[in-house]
């Protein structure tokens, strides 16, 4: 008797556990695209793309360098929501880049690691402007002060 509810207790254990493998996602997400626009009124390209697309329109670009779990990383998005904010990306071909995930360009751009770190670039890949972090209390009117300097330096 005690074989046979060790053995059902097994068995429930182990669909239990294929349950829980079954809804845990282990892909990661996708660099962000054309077609996806964390925020709102924003697109995002990814890395290649903007780049791509910057080259041919002649256009600056703003890269958006973030992590997971980065706070400040999030006050930046929300920011990054308000319809002023979306206003002045218009001119800039907008790309997101995660840490993490991109670890070539975030060498490249951010080797000092801070995030979130946005740096404005022309078309050639020539920097003219960066800034890191974004504060909690006034972060929209502290993204807007930025991306002005940013524009009168493209």
């Amino acid at each position: 008797m005690k074989t046979r509810g060790m053995f059902t207790l097994v068995v429930l254990v182990a669909l239990v556990a294929c349950l829980i493998s079954a809804c845990i996602d282990s892909t990661p997400p996708s660099q962000p695209s054309a077609s996806e626009t964390p925020g709102t009124g924003i697109t995002w390209y990814s890395y290649d793309e903007g780049m791509k697309i910057a080259q041919e329109q002649n256009k600056p670009v703003m890269i958006d360098i973030y992590a997971d779990g980065c706070p400040h990383c999030i006050y930046l998005d929300r920011a990054f929501a308000d319809p002023r904010i979306v206003e002045l990306t218009d001119t800039f071909v907008c790309i997101k880049v995660h840490r993490d995930r991109r670890r070539d360009l975030a060498a490249k751009y951010n080797p000092s690691g801070g995030v979130p770190t946005v740096v404005f670039l022309h078309a050639d890949d020539t920097e003219v402007y960066r800034f890191i972090g974004c504060p909690r209390a006034g972060a929209i009117e502290f993204v807007h002060d930025e991306m002005t300097v940013a524009l009168s330096k493209v």
